[in-house]
């Protein structure tokens, strides 16, 4: 692990191969709290990425490149080799990043709503233009009852209410509110990184089976610019994936997990996996 990095690992014992569930952007390992119980039985390894959570906030910027290497260091120490890796929209393009540079580690891979979209195609071609969509404004100081108003106002069931609070902390000035655990000096580089990311050549070589797990949202032209920057990836690597297109919005593993489960009990059943010896087991 880098110096001034310590993860907040979670294991769940269980059958091998592992699933490594990976979260996205100023969010923590809870993400998948609803999808981990539909994995009965399974050996389950997750963690808050660097400056999320409950894991360190070293100093200097931080990368997409930066989480993969991170991601490698877990595994490793846990003594994990060909591991089922699904990630949720930034956790999808570490996934894809690790997958792509240590393929030891990652025997398939499922990209939720994220990883595989072409981001250039997606939020714009210069960082000038992609930097709105991409740093949304979240930087009110909510209460927990508004967060629990708007999670019951966009349709996320009520068991779902957990992991969004857990993406928060007492705000110092007023412990009446709460604000995200990730720093905004910290969210902007990796949503800049993100940007920069070019998983048309990561996806190249990448060899193992990869699902998307794409959210099909009812708004058309949002949708068309969707399919454009996922067959534009497509396109430059020159593959395809399993596609699979659930009706809902971006946040599918908290709004769908069923239908993430699923997609995930099908690359463990199907994948051609060569199982390890169980590892030593890794400490938060």
């Amino acid at each position: 692990m880098a110096p001034g990095v310590r993860l907040a690992v979670q294991e769940s014992p269980g059958q091998e191969p592992a699933t490594v569930l990976l979260h996205g952007l100023a969010s923590t390992h809870h993400w998948w709290d609803l999808v981990t119980e539909l994995l009965p039985g399974r050996r389950v390894v997750r963690w808050d990425h660097r400056g999320h959570g409950l894991s360190t906030i070293p100093t200097g910027r931080h990368s997409v490149e930066d989480l993969a290497r991170d991601a490698a260091a877990v595994l490793d120490a846990a003594g994990l080799q060909q591991c089922i890796v699904a990630g949720h929209s930034l956790g999808a393009a570490v996934g894809l990043r690790l997958a792509a540079d240590r393929p030891d580690l990652v025997a398939a891979l499922c990209c939720v709503d994220g990883g595989l979209y072409d981001p250039q195609t997606m939020f714009g071609r210069s960082w000038w233009d992609a930097q709105p969509a991409m740093r949304l404004d979240r930087r009110i100081a909510p209460t927990e009852a508004m967060l629990t108003a708007w999670a019951h106002g966009i349709g996320l069931p009520a068991a779902a209410v957990p992991a969004l609070l857990a993406n928060y902390q007492p705000d110092p000035s007023d412990p009446r509110r709460v604000r995200l655990r990730l720093p905004a000096e910290h969210e902007g580089p990796l949503a800049y990184s993100l940007w920069s990311q070019r998983p048309a050549d990561l996806l190249a070589r990448v060899d193992v089976p990869v699902t998307a797990v794409l959210a099909r949202t009812a708004d058309r032209a949002a949708a068309a610019v969707r399919r454009r920057a996922l067959h534009h990836t497509l396109d430059g690597a020159g593959r395809t994936v399993t596609e699979r297109w659930i009706d809902g919005g971006h946040d599918l593993p908290l709004e769908q997990p069923h239908r993430v489960a699923d997609a995930i009990l099908d690359l463990l059943e199907h994948a051609t996996l060569a199982v390890p010896a169980v590892g030593a087991r890794m400490s938060a």
